[in-house]
């Protein structure tokens, strides 16, 4: 099992779906920014995004996440290879996590301001299967 924990802007609002099994599970998408410098000592940037899951009763709280806010995910890694609209294939990077933290000034929580985390229970027994055709890589 791969862990990772990643830091990054949500880059749309959280959706909830759910399992064959009725489970709930938000979903989301992270951009994570790396600046640095090439051989030159230029400055270069780049963004990788990360398609983030969460699924049970956390799911709830996880799908009042918004656009831009800053999270802090702790999860399991998995590949997640797919087609292209225009036939190629592609590989992404896809988070089941365990725990969410909104790290913005902007809570999601009902109570109170700040930051706020969640932690989810190991996900034993939910179908991760989640059919998805329309992957946003």
């Amino acid at each position: 099992m791969l862990r990772v924990t990643v830091l990054g802007n949500l880059g749309g609002d959280a959706e909830l779906r759910y399992s064959a099994k009725a489970t709930p599970i938000a979903q989301f998408r992270i951009a994570v920014n790396q600046v640095r410098s090439n051989a030159n000592g230029e400055r270069e940037e780049s963004t990788e995004w990360f398609r983030i899951n969460v699924a049970g009763r956390e799911a709830n709280y996880a799908s009042r996440l918004q656009k831009g806010q800053r999270v802090l995910v702790d999860g399991r890694l998995q590949i997640a290879r797919f087609v292209r609209r225009d036939g190629t294939p592609g590989v992404g990077f896809e988070v089941w996590a365990d725990e969410v933290q909104n790290l913005s000034g902007r809570s999601t929580a009902e109570s109170g301001d700040g930051p706020t985390a969640v932690s989810a229970a190991v996900n034993e027994g939910v179908d991760e299967t989640v059919v998805d055709s329309d992957l946003p890589f």
